[in-house]
């Protein structure tokens, strides 16, 4: 699923809500607040979009990267 389309979803699921909240009962102290669907999708989870360009960030990558081209290498053929 495309960024697009998970955008697309969210927005559907929030005027849906929306259309329930205006025909269905008022708010009262009580009412639960709905879950936030899109926060919940995995392209924004770990290394999305909304993943800081920090320094420390940067260098856990480049880290974690290393290792797995040392894992991925044939130490026994050289």
């Amino acid at each position: 699923m495309s960024l697009k389309q998970t955008l697309k979803k969210a927005k559907k699921i929030e005027r849906q809500l929306e259309q329930q909240a205006e025909s269905g009962t008022q708010h009262s102290l009580g009412t639960v607040k709905p879950r936030n669907y899109l926060a919940l999708d995995p392209l924004l989870r770990k290394g999305g979009i909304h993943e800081k360009e920090d320094i420390d960030i940067v260098r856990k990558k480049r880290r974690r990267e290393t290792k797995q081209q040392l894992r991925k290498t044939d130490w026994l053929s050289e």
